[in-house]
Parts: C-alpha cells; structure tokens; sequence
C-alpha cells in the first residue's frame, strides 16, 4: 500500500533534514516515521 504524505509534512521534513544536517539518513527517517529509501526520494 503507497502511502501519501501531505505537502506539509514533505516541506516540514526538508525543513528538519536541513536543520539536522548532522543526522544521518537513519535518523532523519526513523525521527520522521518513514523509510530510509521514502527519505530519499
């Protein structure tokens, strides 16, 4: 099941990623509730 996340929670995400440019990809995702691989794209 594909599951959709609202513009506001992808603008907030790239908000919080560049605001934590220490965490690594892991963190970032798990902090978030998603995928390593949904991070990235």
């Amino acid at each position: 099941m594909v599951k959709k996340f609202s513009i506001e929670f992808k603008q907030q995400s790239v908000d919080y990623a560049l605001s934590n440019a220490h965490l690594s990809i892991s963190e970032l995702a798990n902090h978030l509730g998603v995928g390593k691989s949904t991070l990235g794209k």
